[in-house]
């Protein structure tokens, strides 16, 4: 039985701080419902250097702070296949890994 790739996401922010909270508890969450979530919190200005076609994520979540850049994101990153949401600011500021979660899950058809 061939193994399960991990789940790939990146969470882009302001500064990293309050992201990183979520991060844990995504992952967290993910892990009780038996998958394995691979999640980086990155700042707007790395974004912009992060190589997509290198460095593949299966989708990018950006922060309600930075959902200006929602558009320059989806740029960079749709053309290696990879979704562009953003997290919805009532999931971000209860730092709700377990909806953020169902909304990665969804997003990527799992």
């Amino acid at each position: 039985m061939a193994e399960k790739k991990p789940i790939k996401v990146l969470i882009v922010c302001a500064i990293g701080m309050s992201s990183s909270l979520l991060e844990s508890k995504t992952i967290e969450a993910a892990k009780t419902q038996g998958f394995d979530l691979e999640m980086h919190a990155i700042t707007t200005p790395d974004v912009g250097r992060y190589d997509f076609k290198e460095k593949y994520v299966d989708m990018v979540l950006v922060a309600p702070q930075v959902r200006y850049k929602r558009k320059s994101i989806t740029e960079m990153a749709s053309p290696y296949g990879t979704v562009v949401e953003n997290i919805e600011s009532v999931t971000y500021g209860m730092v709700d890994g377990e909806k953020l979660f169902e909304q990665i899950k969804e997003a990527l058809n799992l």
